[in-house]
This record gives C-alpha cells, structure tokens and sequence, in this order.
C-alpha cells in the first residue's frame, strides 16, 4: 500500500491538522513548579507507601479578604506557620507543585481517621491539596472575624470550574503513580474528616460529585 505521504494532497492536510488550534489542545492545566524549602518543610517518607489524599482549602482571606488569592503571600502563610502542601492550584486552574511527592508535606497536622486503622499520622502515606478558597461562613467562622469575612467579594466564595478541571486531572495523574489509593470518599477525604475540631476545609461549598465521588460520606 502506498506510504500515506506520497500523496501531496494529503501530507497538505496532515500538516494543517497538525498546525489547528484543535490537535494543539490537551486537557493538561498548567503544572508550576514552585518548590518550597524541602529540607525545612518537608521529611522523608521512609518506606511509607501513599494511599490517602487529603484536600484542602487556603486563602489570605483574614489579611486581605479583597484580595484573598495571591500565590505567593499564601506560601508565605504556609511558611510561617512551617506548614506544606505537595500541590496548590489556584482560581484559573493553575497547578503548583510545592513538594516532591516522594516526600511527607507538613499538611495534615494532628488528628485521626475515624474509620479503620484509624490512624493518625497522616503525612508520612498521604498527598495534600491545597486549594485557593474561601468557603461559606460557617466554615470559615473559626479562621476570621464576621467584619472581615463580609469584606470578601462574592465571586471569591467557593470554587471555580476551573479547579474543579484541575483537581481530576491532577488525582487522576497522581493515582498513576500511586496505585494504592482507592478513589473512594475514605482515600480522598477532606482535612476536616481527620482534624474535624480544628479544620473545616475543603468545606460546604466543596462539590465531591464535580470529582466523581458521593456528595456524603459512606458509612464506615
């Protein structure tokens, strides 16, 4: 059979599909690498295998709640309180790898899971997500002030579709890594499944169906 480009008719067409806007476009959101300090911010996994990921919302919300969003004063947030994530994906969609996958980000702190192991060192088998939110009221009560709180325009309450695009892309390629974890609402879980006293995230806002998962939590 003849070699599909020996007809010029059809190496014309194979290059303008390549050159179309279409072929160019992939569902792949833009990946940053933003690495924070890994010997201060992070530690060695040891032989602990990922089988958790924990989401997580974050905002500058109680210093600038006009202006809650900005990448790098959240860092900071993060820094000063020598806390981590492995990734952060702002409000257009935007990935920030923060730390290495390989190691434990400082992001899930003291608590426990209230189902069996029940195990309550999380960081060492888990990957934290942070994302650039804030949620309702009641939710965000514990963190900020009612005058501060109603200083935060509207339409930087809750999540944007485009995170919601970002966050399945990115557990999905995060799973392919780390076959172990189930994509069940007791491997995806919020923060305030483990630390339920001191976390409200990723919150009443936060649409588990956009990620394939039940809108409540399964009994155990």
């Amino acid at each position: 059979m003849p070699d599909f480009l020996e007809f010029p008719w059809r190496s014309c067409l194979l290059a303008l599909l390549l050159a179309s806007p279409a072929a160019a476009q992939t569902n792949h959101p833009a990946v940053i690498d933003r690495r924070m300090n890994e010997a201060r911010y992070s530690r060695s996994r040891g032989t602990n295998e990922v089988d958790t990921i924990m989401l997580h919302f974050s905002s500058d919300a109680l210093a600038h709640p006009e202006d809650p969003f900005n990448v790098e004063r959240v860092i900071n947030i993060f820094s000063n309180a020598t806390a981590s994530a492995h990734y952060l994906i702002d409000r257009e969609g935007n990935i920030y790898r923060l730390i290495s996958e390989k190691r434990a980000a400082y992001h899930a702190g003291k608590g426990v899971l209230p189902w069996p192991p029940y195990r309550t060192n999380l960081n060492s088998a888990s990957i934290g997500i942070e994302m650039l939110n804030v949620s309702a009221w009641e939710d965000m009560k514990i963190f900020l002030p009612q005058a501060t709180y109603d200083k935060i325009p509207k339409a930087d309450i809750g999540y944007t579709d485009a995170q919601y695009q970002a966050l399945n892309w990115l557990l999905a390629d995060i799973r392919q890594r780390w076959p172990l974890i189930p994509y069940d609402r007791h491997h995806i879980i919020s923060h305030s499944d483990y630390a339920p006293r001191r976390r409200t995230d990723p919150g009443v806002l936060f649409d588990w169906t956009k990620i394939g998962l039940p809108a409540t939590m399964p009994k155990n």
